[in-house]
């Protein structure tokens, strides 16, 4: 995962969609009373993200067609994960929506009793008929469901995917690697340490590294935590899955590995110094940018090789939520159902280009022409496999276990026995958690 502003708000995909769909804006829904709350004033605390600028930017046509108006503080994601726990402790009322990612906040935020369960308002006459709850990819709704029950709406997708070079693989003849094998096998035989190409490259940073190691321990079918919550990261599988990140980066991967983040891991793909690249969908902004990147024309995106597990991406998405002390839930509420409409969908995506949680738009001509067709293709085999909220463990100290599995990932990358380091992160996750 990565924080702050610089990622998220650059990552919003190139090509300007002009098409639109003929839907309805929210308010135009018959028989529903979109002004029921005039008058009403909120709060809403979210983080610097391509989405909330824009929505930002419909707040008085909300006002105008509701009769709500919202204060909307916009803050970097490191303040808002000091500032919104502050107040939701210190000051009940004071907040009525938030922005969350539930693969860092869903186990802090649930067991505090943060969230204001959505079902009840999603199913009754507080929702308007052409809302579609159903519309969105049912996957993808799980990522802001704890125990089953809804606590936001998600409303992008970022999935991981294969990026490869066409060119480079061309003149080696290879196909684009459908399965780990092929994977290893392919990275080995494009690597060219004397032209400066690297086989393949994702981030060796220890951190920011247990997000792009994730699909290759789902492909070796282990997860990060068990049934009942406990870390699970000394299974065969996730040593088999560690292992198999420490050697392909050993064998194929730039000399500095260690320590390279994803500032630095794009970079060398996008100037044709590495032939394959796995990483966050949303980097297709980078490489497809003409002032920046050498591979316009040449790169292609493919679903993640599959390991004896089947391929299995990661599935995360923000999403605005109620806070369960808001004395104005009701009218929250309506001010989401706005903000997330098919037609509000198809905006957001117009101005942010990417990619939406509805079916809906997913499917139309706006995001098809938004986006690579491949790109398209890859996410569409990925959603319904990939591992809702798989970042990283789903629990309440997410930054010191994310460093113990860390230590783990570069333990491998410098060449030690996976197995010893899988053991020594799964004690000390053990110890975080026993507080």
């Amino acid at each position: 995962m990565i924080s702050g502003c610089t990622r998220r708000d650059a990552l919003g995909f190139l090509a300007a969609a002009s098409a639109a769909i003929a839907l309805d804006r929210p308010a135009s829904a018959a028989g529903f009373d979109w002004k029921r709350y005039n008058g009403t004033e909120l709060h809403f605390m979210v983080s610097v993200h391509p989405w909330t600028a824009w929505a930002q930017k419909q707040l008085s046509a909300l006002a105008a067609e509701t009769g709500i108006k919202i204060n909307w503080e916009i803050l970097y994601e490191d303040q808002l994960r000091q500032k919104l726990p502050l107040l939701l402790r210190s000051d009940p009322g004071a907040v009525d929506g938030f922005f969350t990612l539930p693969s860092w906040d869903m186990a802090a935020f649930s067991r505090a009793g943060w969230y204001e369960p959505l079902d009840k308002y999603i199913h009754s006459d507080h929702t308007a008929p052409g809302w579609d709850f159903a519309d969105f990819f049912p996957n993808i709704l799980k990522t802001h469901q704890v125990k089953g029950e809804q606590i936001g709406i998600p409303i992008t997708i970022e999935l991981q995917t294969l990026f490869y070079n066409k060119t480079i693989l061309a003149a080696k003849q290879l196909a684009v690697p459908k399965t780990l094998t092929e994977l290893m096998a392919a990275a080995k035989a494009l690597n060219d340490p004397k032209g400066n190409v690297a086989g393949y490259v994702t981030r060796g940073d220890g951190v920011q590294a247990v997000y792009t190691l994730a699909p290759f321990i789902f492909a070796y079918g282990a997860r990060w935590l068990d049934d009942k919550g406990q870390p699970e990261l000394a299974s065969p599988g996730f040593v088999d899955g560690l292992r198999y990140y420490g050697e392909i980066l050993r064998a194929a991967g730039p000399p500095n590995i260690v320590g390279m983040q994803w500032k630095t891991t794009y970079p060398l793909f996008q100037q044709a110094h590495a032939a394959m690249f796995t990483d966050a969908t949303n980097f297709i902004a980078f490489f497809k940018d003409p002032t920046q990147s050498r591979i316009v024309d040449t790169v292609g995106v493919a679903p993640l090789p599959a390991g004896p597990a089947g391929s299995h991406s990661t599935l995360i998405s923000w999403g605005p939520a109620i806070a369960a002390s808001s004395k104005k839930k009701d009218a929250t509420w309506l001010a989401i159902q706005y903000l997330t409409s098919k037609a509000m969908t198809i905006a957001a995506l117009e101005a942010t280009h990417m990619p939406p949680s509805r079916q809906s738009v997913y499917n139309s001509d706006v995001y098809a022409k938004s986006v690579p067709a491949d790109l398209v293709a890859a996410t569409k085999a990925e959603i319904g496999a990939a591992v809702p909220n798989g970042a990283n463990p789903v629990v309440v100290p997410v930054p010191e276990v994310r460093s113990a599995i860390g230590t783990a990932i570069v333990s491998v990358l410098q060449g030690n026995d996976a197995r010893q380091a899988a053991e020594t992160a799964q004690q000390e996750v053990v110890k975080i958690l026993k507080g």
